[in-house]
């Protein structure tokens, strides 16, 4: 989380400079921690967070592999990335 702390401070403005992602393969999917690690950063790629700090957590509470991941909005230069395709 310390690695997200500059991006925030370089603009208080934002409202909501955190986004949490939910990713949640098919249960019949039988995906491996390493094609998880890169579907994720692939889609965080995609949505225009490639450059951003994140972090991906992995877990099954929902009785499948599942994947949260949490990026910042704001640049390392203040500004905003258009978040309104999530």
């Amino acid at each position: 989380m310390r690695s997200f702390e500059a991006y925030l401070e370089a603009n208080h403005r934002v409202e909501k400079p955190v986004v949490h992602i939910s990713l949640n393969p098919s249960p019949d999917d039988q995906l491996t921690d390493n094609r998880l690690n890169m579907i994720a950063r692939e889609y965080l790629t995609k949505l225009g967070y490639g450059n951003q700090p994140f972090i991906i957590y992995k877990h099954s509470d929902i009785g499948r592999p599942h994947l949260h991941i949490v990026t910042t909005c704001i640049t390392d230069r203040g500004t905003k990335i258009n978040d309104y395709k999530i």
